[in-house]
């Protein structure tokens, strides 16, 4: 595996044009959080975006990754022959034993977060296929984002209400692991 930019795989699954926008934190929300939990919300929004262009253009995402350094922030992803990738779930696991040991190297890497697809059952039973994103900060408690791609009426996808919720898997390998 390859792991030198960002290639995407189709995977069947549309968008609307209002996607591109992405979300957008709320600014009061912003106020009572952190430095690094702002950080944090930054680099999602900007991996949650770059996956929804992605999926608005190709029609699917393949895994991806995010690193920053300071301002600098890299994608971390396959580049190797779209014939030869692993499945997107092999891969997701690759990326994130990939994205551990980036951070174990780089100790100048303060943030980092992983995006894929991913398919939740609703209360109703309905499976709903939405960004999932875990996002993490050397010296914050990781979390994930799950932002839901709705069926509305005429058959497009629409941004539910994003969900976000602590893991206790981080990204980072935090002292007493």
């Amino acid at each position: 595996m390859r792991f030198l930019g960002i290639f995407f795989l189709v995977m069947g699954l549309s968008a609307t044009a209002a996607m591109a926008e992405g979300p957008t934190p709320a600014s009061a929300e912003q106020k009572q959080k952190s430095p690094e939990q702002q950080a944090m919300d930054q680099l999602a929004e900007a991996g949650l975006r770059q996956a929804l262009k992605a999926i608005q253009s190709s029609g699917g995402l393949y895994p991806f990754g995010m690193i920053q350094s300071g301002d600098t922030v890299r994608a971390v992803g396959y580049s190797g022959d779209r014939a030869d990738a692993p499945s997107a779930e092999e891969w997701a696991q690759g990326l994130f034993r990939q994205l551990r040991k980036i951070g174990m190297e780089q100790p100048d890497i303060e943030l980092m977060a992983l995006f894929r697809l991913h398919e939740v059952t609703a209360e109703n039973g309905e499976k709903v296929t939405g960004v999932w994103a875990q996002v993490d900060h050397r010296d914050v408690r990781p979390w994930v984002i799950f932002l839901p791609l709705l069926k509305n009426e005429e058959g497009k996808h629409e941004l539910g209400d994003m969900v976000y919720y602590a893991t206790e898997q981080p990204l980072f390998e935090k002292s007493g692991e």
